[in-house]
């Protein structure tokens, strides 16, 4: 009878698993999710590693041609400017 109050407390004490969303997988530096389809306000871009697409948000622009223009947000071209 003990081992049965004894087991008993043991499943009450811990917390029971919830099998609920999974885990989201994030790319482009956190900017983007990977999904099976991407939303209506989202754009896919490449492939996550799970063979999915990057599903980022309409308003982020990417440049791939790595070169920074006058029109950039660096540090030196932000407004207001700290010193």
């Amino acid at each position: 009878m003990k081992f049965l109050f004894l087991c008993l407390a043991i499943l009450l004490a811990v917390e029971p698993m919830v099998s609920g969303r999974r885990h989201v997988v994030r790319c482009m530096g956190n900017l983007g999710i990977c999904r099976p389809t991407c939303r209506q306000s989202e754009e896919p871009y490449l492939y996550c590693r799970n063979y999915q697409p990057c599903c980022l948000p309409s308003y982020v622009r990417i440049d791939i041609s790595g070169k920074e223009g006058k029109n950039d947000w660096s540090r030196e071209n932000r407004w207001p400017k700290v010193s």
